[in-house]
């Protein structure tokens, strides 16, 4: 029985006066919980997030590459005027690298912010589009009824 239908029996059962005994339901295999339908722009929403997560990445990417060239010139300022031109090289061929990271991840970051950040701002407007604009809620107890009309514009 739905959740609905339980809520529904009981609220029966307190409006009647004296004892109600409930009918004892056979046992059935209950339904798997559905899920909630998907409204328009969900998907959107969860696309802008995981490519605004890859963006932020990205940045951090940019940051390490920064980090890296950032190390290797200080190491080649330190060797000063050595004659030892294999570690030059070396040293010079991490600050290169350093600074592939770091421009790849700023290339990449700032797509990848261009792309999600209106992929979630516009899954949003479509998923509150799609709400129902009016909603009537009914209740009460056992003395008295209520109705709510909430409507949105």
């Amino acid at each position: 029985m739905s959740r609905r239908g339980i809520a529904l029996t009981l609220g029966l059962a307190l409006a009647l006066p004296g004892p109600v005994a409930l009918a004892a339901e056979p046992e059935a295999s209950a339904p798997a919980p559905s899920l909630p339908p998907r409204r328009p722009g969900d998907r959107m929403v969860q696309a802008g997030v995981g490519i605004t997560v890859a963006g932020v990445l990205g940045y951090g990417l940019m940051a390490a590459g920064l980090g890296v060239g950032n190390q290797a010139e200080g190491d080649l300022v330190a060797l000063g005027e050595r004659e030892d031109i294999e570690v030059r090289r070396e040293t010079i061929a991490r600050g290169q690298l350093g600074n592939r990271l770091a421009i790849a991840g700023a290339v990449t970051a700032s797509v990848a912010l261009a792309v999600g950040i209106p992929l979630i701002a516009i899954g949003r407007r479509r998923h509150e589009a799609s709400a129902p604009r009016v909603v009537v809620l009914v209740g009460g107890t056992g003395a008295a009824m209520g109705l709510r009309l909430r409507a949105r514009f």
